[in-house]
């Protein structure tokens, strides 16, 4: 099975222009955890977590109104290509302990894709489950690693 087959297509998005209350008011009125930062051509440039508001703004007493999504995000974000199989982009996810990972063709944004996503798809139980154990294991505690 390939991530194309269960990715969520045409993910939400902000630009590094936008402020970060503008990316949480958008994860909030989609019940999403990260949105992608996209350019204007629809090039991943980064992704921002719920957990990146709360450790890199909001602890750091930043105006979400006014810090960029720039000055926030996740860069150099991981991503798979729609032609991934379902298993390998799984791997991916639990090699790197990340909970979503974004689909490009071309560098451009096509998709995104969860452990949820991957979890509900039927052949892929023993991935999941794999996956999420993995990914919940805490190797390094002192890690600024971001699981988005």
């Amino acid at each position: 099975m390939k991530i194309q087959d269960i990715m969520q297509k045409n993910p939400i998005t902000v630009t590094e222009k936008d402020s970060v209350i503008s990316a949480a008011e958008l994860m909030q009125k989609n019940d999403v955890g990260a949105i992608p930062v996209t350019d204007k051509n629809g090039t991943l440039k980064g992704i921002i977590t719920d957990r990146d508001i709360i450790l890199r703004c909001v602890s750091k007493n930043l105006n979400p109104q006014t810090t960029l999504a720039a000055d926030i995000m996740t860069k150099n974000v991981l991503s798979v290509c729609p032609e991934n199989s379902v298993t390998e982009s799984s791997r991916i996810m639990a090699k790197n302990q990340i909970r979503r990972l974004p689909v490009c063709k071309n560098r451009r944004l096509v998709g995104i894709v969860s452990l949820g996503d991957i979890s509900r798809s039927k052949l892929m139980f023993a991935e999941t489950a794999s996956a999420f154990c993995d990914i919940c294991e805490n190797k390094d505690t002192n890690s600024n690693h971001t699981n988005f």
